[in-house]
């Protein structure tokens, strides 16, 4: 049986002072998911520049995968610490079938 490639995608807001800091903390964050077996695909994106809306989009190669790393960092998984304490608020979390490349 093979498995169905999941979008998941992640909105929320930065603490105002982190804003700046984001481009180094998602270089971390993408070197912390290398970790986690089946990450295909990290995209991040702000809404402008300046602005603290964020979004997160990582393709994964099953939602077993995907819902691992969910706990990890839900879970308070030091590797996710530094990233965890520039959000102020998870703005929404989910999870999407995603068959074709994003």
């Amino acid at each position: 049986m093979t498995s169905t490639p999941v979008l998941e995608v992640a909105l929320f807001t930065v603490k105002p002072a982190c804003i700046t800091r984001m481009p180094q903390l998602r270089d971390a964050l993408r070197q912390t998911l290398k970790d986690f077996p089946g990450v295909l695909s990290y995209h991040a994106l702000q809404a402008h520049p300046g602005s603290d809306q964020f979004a997160d989009l990582v393709r994964w190669d099953s939602l077993t995968h995907a819902k691992a790393a969910q706990q990890a960092f839900e879970q308070g998984d030091p590797r996710f610490l530094p990233y965890m304490q520039a959000i102020e608020r998870l703005d929404f979390m989910g999870h999407y079938e995603c068959p074709d490349e994003f």
